[in-house]
């Protein structure tokens, strides 16, 4: 059973909070976090598994919190953790607003920019931000604007994988959308080398890189080696269905 614990203030004794057994009423977790002024992970760690068991007010309520006025004042010198926060909520509100319609999805792109502009005013060089906007304007449809963002993260650092896959994701969207045969294939073909990029750098990378790399071929017209890589993506959903049914 997964638990996080909590240090109470002054003294040497903890809270325990089973993250499987998380209350329904996330205010009861709130009033121990604040009390304790507990460090910020505990706060991300929390927020996620609300998450990832599909609590997503709670998710939402812990990191609105945990972003504060009084937060950015008494944990003014933990600066990684408060980025993770608003990029969370940055991200949260791009999902949100890739699944409403006009104009509550306006509205959450509106949240999720103020987010990222609240962490770039942090640390203006965070990659994850400069990510979450990629993401974001991807979005939004502003291709251009996205392509910038990645770009900015992989001139400092050509192998972050989010950034290769982003961009990767931008140049095959670009080719969808473009009007001239040629650009068009010289779009797949640089999304392919970044997916392969991707690939060659992480050889554990997630089955969707190697769809990336199926669609960009199957786009070109390279309908044999389109093939394999989709029967690659199929072999390895098969091994991880059989793992899953054995154990």
């Amino acid at each position: 059973m997964a638990s996080v614990y909590i240090p109470v203030q002054g003294t040497e004794e903890e809270v325990r909070v089973a993250l499987d057994h998380l209350p329904a009423d996330a205010s009861d977790i709130l009033d121990i976090l604040k009390a304790e002024q507990a460090p910020l992970h505990l706060w991300l760690i929390i927020a996620r598994e609300y998450f990832k068991q599909g609590k997503l007010e709670q998710f939402r309520q812990i990191l609105e919190e945990g972003s504060g006025p009084e937060i950015d004042d008494y944990y003014a010198d933990v600066k990684y953790e408060r980025i993770a926060i608003l990029n969370a909520l940055g991200a949260f509100h791009t999902f949100l607003g890739k699944a409403e319609k006009a104009p509550q999805k306006e509205v959450h792109f509106k949240d999720a920019t103020q987010y990222y502009n609240r962490a770039s005013r942090i640390d203006e060089t965070e990659p994850s931000t400069w990510i979450g906007r990629g993401q974001l304007c991807v979005a939004k449809g502003e291709l251009q604007m996205a392509s910038d963002s990645f770009k900015i993260v992989l001139d400092e650092d050509g192998d972050n994988f989010p950034a290769l896959l982003g961009q990767a994701s931008v140049y095959f969207l670009m080719g969808d959308t473009e009007q001239q045969h040629k650009k068009a294939l010289e779009c797949y073909k640089n999304s392919l080398e970044l997916y392969k990029r991707a690939l060659r750098g992480y050889a554990d990378c997630p089955a969707a890189v190697r769809l990336g790399i199926a669609f960009c071929r199957y786009k070109l017209g390279q309908l044999d080696r389109a093939r394999q890589a989709f029967d690659r993506v199929l072999q390895a959903r098969f091994f991880i269905c059989l793992l899953f049914h054995v154990e």
